[in-house]
């Protein structure tokens, strides 16, 4: 899923590059990105829930959410300037070396793989 949620940022680099004028290649390069982004975010969608266990699991979950929108804001805020200043082309390559650390940190996470699975009950 962490493939899914990055790798279709090579999408907006093709699109960069190539600079498509055919309407059909925008839109199917635009639903490649969004279903890849949709199905990686899932992942991390789950992954707070499951972070965010315990005795004040709502609280932790709407902490965890704040973080998660303010990793996507503050980025955002120096997207335009570092566009400019790298070029709109080498743009879209920084932001798949951007995810490099994604990749590094959700190979170290330890999950317990029993999570999310239903406990059978024994019938007496």
């Amino acid at each position: 899923m962490i493939i899914s949620l990055n790798l279709t940022d090579i999408v907006y680099v093709y699109f960069a590059y190539a600079q498509p004028q055919n309407f059909l290649i925008i839109n199917a390069g635009v639903a490649i990105e969004q279903f890849g982004y949709g199905f990686g975010f899932t992942a991390f969608m789950l992954y707070l829930i499951y972070i965010s266990r315990g005795k004040l699991q709502t609280a932790h979950y709407a902490i965890c959410t704040g973080f998660m929108a303010l990793g996507m804001m503050v980025p955002g805020m120096f997207a335009g300037k570092i566009q400019e200043l790298i070029g709109y082309q080498h743009f879209f390559l920084w932001v798949c070396l951007c995810t490099i650390p994604g990749f590094i940190l959700v190979a170290l996470l330890k999950i317990d793989p029993s999570y999310g699975k239903k406990i059978k009950e024994a019938n007496n």
